[in-house]
């Protein structure tokens, strides 16, 4: 079963995620991204965009797929709530669903880049783990 947790590092956060597949470690990464910028909210199924990422490897992917969800945010004040995700070869194709959120919503942080510090994802015996940093 997936799940996160959120790691304190001075002006950055990290995200650590587990799934049973890689579709589910970056649906985990993605939920924690959402807790990182607004908190225990949770949105609506009122909105959907189509996503695409590349990477060389897993822990690329990893990083697009948060800073494209995170730009996302910043642009167009996007939540993600639902996800089907597609990899073929290094691409990340996705259909998220989600609302766009009000000016009532204020963000919890600012989310300025997503890094590439001690980043990885990678399959283990017990299922897929990933770990990103954030830049607050």
């Amino acid at each position: 079963m997936g799940h996160y947790r959120l790691l304190e590092h001075t002006a950055d956060i990290g995200l650590e995620a587990w799934g049973d597949t890689r579709a589910e470690l970056f649906i985990q990464a993605a939920l924690a991204l959402r807790e990182v910028l607004v908190g225990t909210s949770v949105p609506t199924n009122e909105s959907t965009v189509s996503i695409q990422v590349d990477g060389m490897d897993d822990a690329e992917r990893l990083v697009n797929w948060l800073a494209e969800l995170a730009f996302l945010f910043e642009s167009r004040r996007f939540l993600p709530a639902d996800f089907i995700l597609v990899f073929e070869g290094e691409q990340l194709s996705a259909q998220v669903t989600g609302q766009i959120a009000g000016p009532e919503l204020v963000p919890e942080r600012e989310v300025k880049a997503v890094t590439h510090h001690q980043v990885m994802a990678e399959q283990t015996p017990q299922g897929w783990h990933g770990r990103v940093y954030l830049d607050l």
